[in-house]
């Protein structure tokens, strides 16, 4: 007969329980007998029990029975403790199944239940798998993983918990003690835009869940205060720190050779003085004015005074540092909103100041707010232990400075030893929740010197902002200007891995201005601009905070407009891929361009920017005021918008709408591409008036593949509008120049609905025989769709399919009667032909 892994431990001096618990590949019930308590004292635990949960402990007391006694209260089949909790609770056909152990796997068992109805939630049914992950004499270590299909959003996601029950020594009277410890955490298996919403309404309902427990649990065991319960030395509770003395702090401060020196100096001068004989004074001597009478004692004294003058200093610092020990340590957060705790563990490889060995202290800055700790003497490894909450903000914030400043004296000016930042925005609530910073600084990143912090961002508003928010949405899908769809935000939530609370307001089509524009797509929220392309395949992305940005301009030109942004001096520089460059102040300046309605997203823009600490209902009433001129497209397309996926920018599917052959080679045709001249001569005859293009640039350092950026006006005659059209182009010719491929990407300007959507083309040219001449012509039409409208997305892609295959058609004969005689028989011929193939290709499209 084997025994359970779980149980190896767990065993009395009798071994009682060695022929209670056997193992095998069949199911096993544990027997009653597991939860027996056999009475044996333990000590503390040399093992590491896993640190609480993400979501914050929601009870942490001691209890004057054993852990195994605990164990038994708690988990026990059939517990009167459980029994009572659910009474109170009105919780319902409650069932619980044995606990069970299958081959090597824990021990664990399932339970379910229907929790009673509450003001927002009708009475649903709960499910529940309880696992021991540890079971010794040391403690328990037991996870909760609870599920509610049926409530409201309920399937995407589930309620994990850990409670852990230690073993404290036995307190001076003898009386058994053990200490219960329960975490929680929300596992999302999948996204949704709610999931703020449920992360609080989930810890509001379990901190109340738990002020209930803790009431009915301290009917069952006696619950320790904490001047009354012994110390817990178990590694579980590695927050709490070894108390130090004064006297232990000053003897390693103080243990220094410097020291010992200047105290027997002193000590020498003090005997010497007791021992001499007094003498006449003589000289410039008088009243207790005693001078020394040769250089020898001048020397001396000097020696002596500078070592006690250091000693002094070091005295005085000392006590100015432990008067300061406090710091904001234990300081509670006021208000409701977004609160931000951070628990400052300790340091490590801090590196020295110019002054010697340092003694750092850390200092924390939210939206402007301070909070300091206390101060380590003269240590490279500190340890704090502390921790500081931020008052309440209404907006949760988007980073948070961190920074490590050396205690020389009061009045000195602090040395800074290094310094970090911590983006709410790019990393993770489980990220934040346990982990080490490094820290920034010219000998901190030399020394390796980081901070360990657990970071908290909670919504601390009550379980009523979930139908106020609902009743807010339903009010703002009329005329104001509202958040974007679950899915659409989830979207954008994953295109910038952004947390569950940043939603999307708006975005745009532009380009950012490089040696080449790259077109893509502008999206603003509350704490951030972003930047999406993905263009030939290369993807540019970047996002800028809102604080970071320093100045906003508009340049006012009459063909393309556009918006310049200047970053704080050194700020941005995880985005300078995507900067124009770097004004003469030290700041990267990004410019955007191409937009669509750029006095929209100027506006938009500088509200948001300018309004970054007001409420967010408020900056939706400013979003949908800035836009009030645009309103007769907004709500049509937001309103279709919300029932579309974030479709994004990628690569349209392309249909050849025109394929022909030519008496012209393809080097011929490349020079009406690249010779400025031919191609704006080309231009007029299509229709195109304001033609301007930049040079062709080398693209990833490959001669064959070269980018532009083009613009031009289309006439009254071929749209009402009289559009305005730019364009990216990006050209590959092979090495033998029979072979070219030209890829562009259009967006039209001044155009209902036309950043919904943006046309992409392909030419390909390639030269078949030198004997005739023939080169074939193909050209190639795709449409992206950005966003939903309402129009018929068939008939406006059949448009424009219409339109570019008359443009196309236009292009290659147009070049081919300027390279060839404009009367030639065979050339007649050649063109009715392909003129009856297009027709035939464009009836069955």
């Amino acid at each position: 007969m084997c025994r359970s892994s779980e149980l190896d431990s767990f065993r009395s001096h009798d071994d009682s329980m060695s022929s209670d618990v056997s193992c095998g590949e069949e199911d096993d019930s544990i027997p009653l007998s597991f939860f027996d308590d056999d009475g044996k004292s333990v000590g503390a635990s040399p093992e590491e029990f896993p640190p609480p949960y993400a979501g914050g402990v929601v009870m942490d007391q001691k209890y004057a029975v054993s852990a195994k006694a605990m164990n038994a209260i708690i988990f026990k089949p059939g517990s009167a403790f459980v029994k009572e909790l659910h009474e109170i609770q009105k919780t319902t056909d409650f069932r619980e199944e044995p606990w069970k152990k299958v081959g090597n796997e824990p021990i664990k068992r399932s339970l379910s239940s229907t929790r009673a109805a509450t003001k927002l939630v009708k009475s649903v049914k709960s499910f529940e798998t309880q696992t021991y992950n540890r079971a010794d004499d040391k403690g328990f270590c037991i996870q909760l993983t609870s599920s509610t299909p049926d409530a409201p959003y309920g399937g995407n996601f589930v309620v994990e918990m850990q409670v852990v029950i230690l073993a404290l020594p036995d307190s001076p009277s003898g009386e058994k003690c053990c200490r219960v410890q329960v975490s929680w955490r929300l596992n999302f298996l999948h996204s949704t835009m709610m999931k703020g919403m449920i992360e609080t309404g989930a810890r509001n309902g379990i901190r109340d869940s738990f002020n209930v427990y803790q009431e009915v649990l301290a009917r069952y065991a006696t619950p320790l205060s904490e001047r009354e319960s012994p110390r817990s030395v178990s590694a579980a509770s590695d927050v709490d720190e070894k108390l130090i003395s004064d006297w232990e702090i000053a003897w390693d401060y103080f243990k220094k050779w410097h020291v010992l020196l200047a105290l027997l100096s002193l000590i020498i001068i003090l005997v010497h003085i007791s021992l001499a004989a007094p003498r006449r004074k003589s000289g410039l001597e008088f009243w207790i004015i005693n001078f020394p009478d040769s250089l020898m004692e001048l020397l001396i004294s000097a020696l002596v005074v500078v070592q006690v003058e250091r000693v002094a200093i070091m005295v005085y610092n000392f006590v100015r540092a432990r008067y300061w020990q406090s710091g904001d340590h234990g300081v509670k957060a006021q208000g409701d909103g977004w609160l931000t705790s951070v628990t400052l563990v300790e340091g490590a490889n801090i590196a020295l100041p110019d002054s010697g060995a340092p003694s750092p202290y850390v200092v924390f800055t939210c939206n402007g707010k301070h909070r300091t700790s206390s101060v380590k003497m003269r240590t490279t490894n500190p340890a704090w232990r502390e921790i500081f909450e931020f008052n309440a903000f209404e907006d949760p914030p988007s980073t948070m400075e961190v920074e490590v400043f050396d205690f020389d004296g009061p009045f000195s000016e602090a040395e800074s030893l290094g310094r970090a930042e911590i983006n709410f925005l790019k990393q993770s609530p489980g990220q934040l929740a346990d982990f080490w910073v490094p820290l920034d600084g010219k000998s901190a990143r030399a020394n390796g010197s980081k901070l360990h912090l657990r970071v908290f961002l909670t919504h601390t508003r009550d379980t009523d902002a979930l139908p106020e928010y609902l009743e807010r949405v339903e009010r703002e899908a009329g005329l104001k200007v509202r958040k974007r769809s679950a899915q659409k935000n989830s979207s954008f939530q994953k295109l910038f891995s952004l947390p569950a609370e940043e939603f999307l307001i708006n975005d745009f089509a532009c380009a950012i201005k490089r040696k080449i524009p790259i077109q893509g797509r502008l999206f603003l929220s509350p704490r951030l601009l972003g930047f999406y392309s993905n263009l030939f395949g290369h993807k540019t992305k970047f996002t800028l905070l809102w604080e970071e940005i320093e100045e906003i301009k508009e340049t006012a030109q009459s063909i393309n407009p556009s918006i310049v942004v200047f970053l704080r001096k050194g700020r941005g520089f995880d985005a300078r891929h995507g900067a124009r460059g770097i004004d003469g102040k030290g700041r990267l300046k990004f410019q955007f361009l191409s937009f669509v309605r750029s006095g929209t997203a100027f506006r938009a823009i500088v509200a948001l920017w300018k309004n970054r600490n007001l409420s967010f209902e408020q900056k939706m009433d400013i979003i949908a005021s800035v836009e009030a001129g645009d309103m007769k497209y907004s709500v049509a397309e937001r309103q279709a918008d919300d029932r579309q996926p974030f479709l994004g920018i990628e690569e349209a599917p392309m249909s050849e709408v025109v394929r022909m052959e030519t008496p012209i080679t393809v080097d011929v045709l490349h020079t009406y591409f690249t010779d400025d001249q031919k191609e704006r001569s080309v231009n007029e005859k299509l229709g195109l008036s304001n033609y301007e293009s930049s040079p062709w640039e080398i693209v990833d350092g490959k001669t064959g593949i070269q980018r532009r950026h083009r613009s031009y006006r289309l006439s009254r005659l071929i749209t009402q509008f009289g559009s305005q059209i730019s364009g990216i182009q990006q050209k590959t010719i092979s090495i033998d120049s029979k072979k070219l491929i030209i890829n562009e990407i259009l967006t039209l300007h001044d155009v209902p609905f036309g950043d919904h959507f943006q046309i992409q083309t392909r030419i390909e040219l390639e030269t078949l025989s030198m004997q005739p001449i023939t080169t074939q012509y193909k050209a190639f039409v795709g449409v992206a769709w950005h966003k939903a409208t309402e129009l018929d997305q068939r008939k406006v892609t059949k448009n424009i399919y219409e339109h570019m295959t008359n443009q196309f058609r236009s292009l290659i004969e147009i070049i081919v009667d300027e390279v060839q005689p404009p009367h030639s028989p065979a050339k007649d011929e050649k063109r009715k032909d392909d003129r009856r193939k297009d027709d035939k290709r464009s009836n069955g499209f």
